[in-house]
């Protein structure tokens, strides 16, 4: 019920399980699905929405939506044009098995008790397929703007999510932190488990050891194949068997053999070269992969087309 507490684990979501079925890996794909465009991506809702649901129906795991404020043409790279929470609420009414998630929130520059009721209704317009993805983020310009001192963000960081996790886990208890006080009131909706699944993205300016006290998975981005290894054994430290996630920038190459090159934050490879990598990543303890069709040269139908015949079959969702 959405007015009451839940004793439901995190990992017994539809939306978690789907991405994290344990023991081997899944695929997801970045939104908005566009290829060659940084700086103009495709913001036809018609059409995104269309894609979605052709991924859903071919098996994809997830989609995952980035959070970004503002315009900063500087990155050459605009991002997600729309803002995330309304388009999950659009996609949440669109879709009906694919989980739906964020990477990531830039925590500091929302208002926590927001963030949490946010939270907590996307868990239930999506039927539990939502997962929650934070960061601290890293475009300079926008921290001014939020009046957020940018030296300061990884404490606000911390200071947010303990807010949100209170918010969501008691009721009619005060709650107070350096940006405000909560004092005979309550955030509803409460989630549909004890938590939305909260995955942390990149450092946050955290250590390791704070990761996996607090997260309920990790998403970082591509490195060289044996500077992942040890940062996934970082993470698996001390018994550590919470789910590793990472994105990938892909550039599908038309001939499927084509061995892999890189490019920045992925590779350019054939489709068939790509489950070699995918493979490796897998037996390396990788859990889920999203991939980034941004810097792709091809249009974006043919490399769906491919991922779906020539990939997806070796790495079906949970």
């Amino acid at each position: 019920m959405p007015l009451s507490l839940s004793s439901m684990p995190t990992e017994t979501l539809p939306g978690f399980s789907r991405v994290f079925p344990g023991g081997r890996l899944t695929l997801g794909l970045s939104l908005p699905l566009n290829s060659g465009k940084g700086e103009e991506p495709d913001v036809d809702i018609n059409r995104q929405i269309s894609l979605v649901q052709r991924v859903e129906a071919a098996g994809f795991a997830a989609v995952w939506l980035r959070d970004i404020p503002l315009r900063d043409p500087g990155f050459g790279d605009v991002g997600q044009v729309w803002d995330p929470i309304s388009y999950l609420g659009y996609l949440a009414a669109q879709t009906s098995s694919i989980a739906l998630g964020t990477a990531a929130m830039v925590a500091p520059l929302r208002h926590p008790l927001h963030l949490a009721k946010q939270a907590a209704s996307i868990d239930h317009l999506t039927g539990g397929r939502f997962l929650f993805g934070v960061a601290t983020g890293d475009r300079t310009s926008e921290y001014p703007a939020f009046g957020v001192d940018s030296g300061a963000r990884d404490e606000v960081f911390r200071e947010h999510l303990d807010v949100m996790q209170q918010a969501w886990t008691t009721q009619h208890r005060g709650i107070r932190w350096s940006g405000g006080r909560m004092w005979g009131g309550d955030v509803i909706p409460k989630p549909v488990a004890v938590r939305p699944p909260l995955l942390t993205v990149g450092s946050c300016l955290q250590s390791m050891a704070w990761h996996r006290e607090h997260a309920d998975a990790h998403v970082t981005y591509q490195r060289p194949l044996d500077i992942q290894r040890r940062y996934i054994a970082d993470w698996r430290a001390e018994g550590n068997d919470k789910p590793f996630a990472m994105s990938m920038s892909l550039d599908l190459h038309e001939d499927l053999e084509a061995e892999a090159g890189p490019i920045k934050f992925g590779w350019r490879v054939g489709a068939k070269s790509l489950v070699l990598i995918l493979q490796e990543l897998e037996r390396t303890g990788v859990d889920h992969v999203i991939l980034g069709l941004k810097r792709g040269s091809r249009p974006v139908d043919e490399v769906l087309d491919e991922l779906i015949e020539h990939v997806l079959p070796t790495f079906p969702a949970g």
